[in-house]
């Protein structure tokens, strides 16, 4: 079995094309995804996941949904991943993640990523 990976991110469109990008990579497999804090929390403690891709939901530099993801899924990875990385101040994003993600039009930092935090 693969690393798997769940997505929180309120962009349904942005979570299908992860999901798509995860697909074509044998080492990796998509766990799930929800669209709302709420959401996101009650299926992650149903479901088994080594990595959470997270986007910036809620105001900047509040980790409250991060810290509720670590209570529900001990040991998960967590990836801050959001399109406002480069243009927050250091700590605007909240503090905890295991790695901090732009972003992009591109899969592979997000693979790298995902790669290095289980490493």
């Amino acid at each position: 079995m693969g690393i798997s990976v769940f997505h929180c991110d309120d962009s349904e469109a942005f979570t299908r094309l992860v999901a798509f990008w995860l697909a074509e990579h044998e080492d990796i497999v998509h766990a799930g995804q929800a669209h709302t804090a709420e959401a996101a929390l009650a299926a992650l403690a149903e479901t088994t996941a080594d990595v959470v891709l997270l986007d910036t939901l809620g105001k900047p530099g509040d980790n409250t949904l991060l810290n509720e993801i670590r209570a529900v899924a001990p040991g998960v990875k967590v990836i801050v991943y959001s399109g406002y990385v480069r243009l927050m101040q250091e700590g605007a994003l909240g503090e905890g993640a295991d790695a901090y993600l732009e972003k992009g039009d591109d899969d592979g930092p997000l693979i790298e990523a995902i790669r290095a935090v289980v490493a």
